[in-house]
Parts: structure tokens; sequence; C-alpha cells
């Protein structure tokens, strides 16, 4: 891939570029991340051990919640000894580290949260997970570890070799929508915006407002014809529906992108069938930042190992072997500000084998169980994604996890599991925010219940709809 010079800093040094402080910094972990995606599982792990143990000596000293579980586990600053320890040890002491379940971070907030920052690493930023689990977390991030993700981000650019030149269209909820009654809201940028329009000249991006039919989505599309399409891999295997029922002929797609979600079975290959375009998709948490990415050369899954420690562990808490099928289990290595070790993300991958043709020696998943989106029906018979007021119904911190439910063609029904019984004003903030979010042609009510069953896949779904597809 033959990437463009990065923005020049000052006329005079466009080639080769001298590029801006931010865009500087990027390429610059980026360079870093060309030479580690090639080290061998010895070198990489002797390389990544330095973050780490500043990452725990920090947590002992400024997080209230890890101090003690460090220091039972061997890992404090005080039972490791200058010289270090050997792998071996290493590893045994690490495997004493408790698990850390969702539950207790949604509990432990507070003491979760660092009381200070190393110097370097910006401010505090507040961070919610989406809720794919069912149980929505909150954390803190800090700047430097938000520049770290967009490290990543542009690393996934270069690998799926993507012409910035393109177009790129997204098809998400646009926050900024005010004019509901729009039957298509699309908005057309210069560039493709952070990280990308940081370090290099793009071209252009829109913004399509998922809430329209599928129809006026498709002509959308047809329209602006994109070479780059990005959404919900649930939202894009009904758009594929849609044209193969209709016979319509779509303009060419370099890639189609799909995110958020673990992708349908069938995707990929409605994908090359419809629209005669490759598929690819990102394994990423709101929590953790990029874990891992799929080559083009195999479609696998490489670990992104420098930006989290991941590992995939059996019901009786050993790494799975080659083939095998486990929790995913991950300790970001960058965020300082809420630090996570050994955190159960809600996932389950099975671990591949080496080496991968693409010449990349990170560690491989064969693949990812994950909660595929299922559709809203509307009374008009269309079918959405189920945006129901996410955001606002979080707003009630005693809601611990829920599940929406269709059980009606106009009836919807959240599930809610909560530490008190809620009082009146926050039913009915939930439900008004809800019929408001859903477009005010569904009567929403409350359930309350002791827990949520997960799924075949041992994941919880966030949405259920209980009526047959029209």
């Amino acid at each position: 891939m033959t990437l463009p010079p990065p923005h020049p800093a000052f006329p005079g040094g466009a080639w080769p570029a001298v590029p801006q402080q931010a865009a500087a910094a990027l390429l610059a972990v980026l360079g870093q991340l060309e030479q580690t995606q090639s080290m061998s599982p010895t070198a990489l792990a002797k390389a990544r051990q330095p973050q780490l143990e500043l990452l725990i000596d920090h947590a002992f000293d400024h997080v209230v919640f890890w101090r003690e579980r460090l220091e039972h586990a061997g890992l404090s600053p005080a039972r490791r000894p200058k010289t270090g320890l050997d792998p071996a040890e290493w590893d045994r002491r690490w495997a004493n580290l408790p698990i850390l379940a969702r539950q207790e971070v949604q509990e432990h907030e507070v003491s979760l949260r660092s009381s200070r920052l190393p110097p370097g690493h910006g401010d505090f930023v507040d961070s919610m997970s989406s809720g794919s689990s069912g149980r929505p977390v909150r954390i803190t991030r800090s700047t430097l570890d938000y520049l770290y993700w967009q490290a990543f981000q542009l690393r996934e650019h270069v690998w799926r070799e993507r012409d910035l030149a393109g177009k790129f269209l997204s098809i998400f909820r646009n926050e900024q929508r005010t004019d509901n009654t729009e039957n298509v809201h699309l908005v057309e940028n210069q560039d493709w915006g952070p990280p990308t329009s940081t370090v290099w000249p793009t071209g252009p991006s829109f913004l399509l407002d998922y809430r329209a039919p599928i129809a006026s989505l498709v002509q959308s599309i047809s329209e602006v014809e994109p070479d780059y399409l990005c959404t919900f891999p649930s939202l894009l295997l009904e758009i594929l529906r849609h044209v193969r029922e209709h016979g319509l002929k779509l303009p060419p797609l370099r890639e189609a992108i799909a995110i958020g979600e673990a992708c349908p079975p069938e995707l990929e290959s409605l994908c090359r069938e419809v629209w005669q375009a490759p598929l690819s998709s990102t394994y990423t948490a709101a929590e953790t930042g990029p874990l891992a990415f799929r080559c083009r050369e195999e479609e696998r899954w490489h670990i992104q190992s420098e930006k989290s420690l991941v590992e995939i562990l059996d019901t009786e808490g050993r790494p799975c072997l080659p083939g095998n099928t486990g929790r995913v289990i991950v300790t970001p290595l960058h965020n300082f500000a809420t630090p996570l070790f050994r955190y159960e993300i809600g996932d389950l991958a099975t671990v591949g084998t080496g080496p991968c043709s693409c010449g990349r020696t990170l560690p491989i998943l064969e693949s990812i169980a994950g909660r595929a989106r299922d559709l809203l029906v509307l009374p008009s018979g269309e079918l959405r994604p189920p945006y129901y007021g996410h955001g606002a119904v979080m707003e009630v911190r005693s809601i611990r996890q829920h599940r929406v439910v269709q059980t009606q063609i106009d009836r919807v029904t959240i599930q809610l599991v909560v530490s008190r019984a809620l009082k009146p004003q926050e039913e009915n903030h939930i439900i008004q925010s809800a019929e408001q979010a859903l477009g005010g042609v569904f009567t929403v009510s409350l359930e309350y219940v002791e827990g949520i069953e997960r799924g075949p896949n041992g994941k919880f779904a966030e949405f259920e709809r209980q009526i047959p597809l029209p």
C-alpha cells in the first residue's frame, strides 16, 4: 500500500513531509507497530512486559480497588524483585489475579478510577459501553489512551490497503439530526475525519442516518456511490437482502465494513453475491479499544497485542489450546485512568493457529462469538435497528442489566434488573425516552426480572424480537 504524504506542518516541507504534532505522534506509534507485528511471541511478550508493569505499579499506588488484589497475587511493586520475575513465575502470579467481572466494574466505578494520571497522559475522559452484553459499563479513559486507540485505527486502514482518496459512507444514527420528519438524513463532510484526516489528505465522507426505510437507504447508497461503506452487520444484511429480493443493482464498492456486532454467518457470502465486494470487520470494545483485526490474506483475526493483553480461558481458567473456544479476558495496556486487569468482556472466541500467510506473527483467533443485532419491525412493516434511547435509559444508574423485547407489532417491553426499586419518575423517564426514540409508534412497558439468561453462544442479547418478520 502506498500512502500519500501526511499533511505538512508548514509551507516548503511537503515532501518528504514534516507532519504536524498530532500527526507525528500517530505516525510514530504506527511506525513502531509495523515492527512489532512481525515479532516472535516471546519477543513480543518481552517488549510488552515493561508497559504492563508500569500499569500495575500505577494502579497499586493510585487505584484503591487494585491495591489488595495486586498485593495478594504477588504483583505489587514490593513483592516483585528489581531484577524481575522469570516468565514461569510471572505467569503463576498473574493467574492468581482474579478475573474482573462486568458487575464489579459497575459496582466499583469510583474505586476503580485513578486518583491522578501520570505526566503526559492528558485529561480524564468519561466513556460508556454500548450495552451489547446487556450490562453497560462506565469507565474513564485518558487522552493518551485515546491516541493509542487512534493509532490502531490507522493500522487497520493500512492492513486493509484502503484508498484514502475514496468516498467513505457510514450508516449509523446521527446524533446531530434535529428534523425527524425527513425521510432521509445525509450529511457530507470534506474528509474522513480523525484520525485518518489528522494525518493524511482523504476523500469525502458521508453520514447516513439509519432511521429511514431500507429502500430509502439503498437509494441513498446508489446516489453517493461510495468506495467504502461502514455500518452494523445486521443493517448491512437487511440492505443486501432488500437488493437481492428486488433485483436491484448497487454501484461498485471496494469494501463493506461491519462493526459493532458479530457478523451473521451468511453476511460475507451475501456481500460478495450481491455487491461483488469483500467484507471486513473489527473486534473492538468501548472499555478496551481495538482487540483484533482481520487480515486480507486469510480473513482471520489478529489480536492487537500491543494494545491489550488478551487471554482466552476455558471454564477452569486455563489458557485454551488452538481450536478450542473460551472466554475473552482483556487487560488494556494504556488506560491509566481506569486500569482493568483481566477483565471478562463477555465474549467467546476460538484460538487459531499460525503462521498466517500475511506474514504477521500476532496471535490469531479463528472466530469470535458475538451478538448479531436483531431488527425491530415497525407497525408499517418496515425493519430498522432497535434504537430505543439507550443513553437516556441508562441515566438511571440503579439499572444493572436490561433487555428490550418486541412482544407485538406495536408493543415493546423493557426488562430490567435493578439494584433497588425505581421511583415513579424514573420509570416515567425510561418509558417516555424509549417511546420517543422508537418514533412514537410503540407502547412501552417495564418488566422487572431477577436476571437475564445468556443465549446459546454465551452472550446476552440486548434486543429480542418475539414476532416473525412480515
